[in-house]
């Protein structure tokens, strides 16, 4: 089995996971066991590590009083970790407007839209707020296919676009086509370069593509 695949998830058995679990407290045992048995976890997320208390800056504090500096980075933390300057915004903008339903705007909807905008040079006019990266990637596949009047893509083996039906099957990652049958149509994956176990050159990767471009 990949070593990743051990390394992450419900099968990592090892020393260390058994180590690092020997250190919480019955307490926080206790809030991880009823945890597991009311959420259904993502992929390679499960079991929680630990439970969190607070978050500051870039540090997490557990349940157990344990500071971690936090590496991972994986998501948006739209309100960041306690910070300051955001809450307070978050704080002032939902006494005033806590929802804006369709067909209407804020001014708050239409400076973002503007800063975001002015940063691209005049070269995209307008953005579309999405809730997350997948419908992002979703909402771009959509888009590409009006415009092109095209629907074939091409991926990179290894890559992650999201979770969604359409994103899965653009992304490359084994772990999240498995046991869902057939998928998106028109998705060819290739190789990155100098990834095992064929160890492509840049150009043979750059030949792969014109390849499925030519036959497809």
């Amino acid at each position: 089995m990949n070593e990743q695949f051990r390394a992450e998830g419900d099968i990592n058995t090892g020393d260390l996971r058994d180590h690092w679990n020997r250190r919480h407290s019955a307490e926080t045992n206790a809030l991880l066991g009823r945890d597991s048995r009311v959420f259904i976890h993502q992929s390679l997320s499960t079991p929680c590590l630990d439970v969190v208390r607070s978050a500051n800056g870039s540090t997490i504090t557990t349940h157990g009083g344990q500071e971690l500096l936090d590496f991972h980075g994986n998501s948006v933390h739209q309100g960041g970790y306690a910070n300051s300057f955001v809450l307070n915004r978050i704080s002032e903008t939902l006494k005033t407007i806590p929802f804006c339903p369709r067909r209407f705007t804020n001014i708050h909807a239409i400076e973002c839209a503007e800063y975001l905008t002015g940063k691209t040079g005049g070269k995209l006019s307008r953005v579309l707020f999405a809730p997350s990266g997948s419908i992002a990637n979703s909402t771009a596949l959509k888009l590409a296919r009006i415009k092109t009047g095209r629907h074939k893509v091409i991926s990179f083996w290894g890559s992650f676009h999201g979770a969604g039906m359409d994103t899965i099957a653009v992304g490359g990652e084994r772990q999240f086509k498995e046991q869902l049958g057939p998928l998106m149509e028109g998705v060819f994956h290739i190789h990155w370069p100098d990834t095992k176990p064929l160890n492509l050159t840049e150009q043979q990767v750059v030949d792969s593509i014109e390849e499925i471009i030519v036959h497809e």
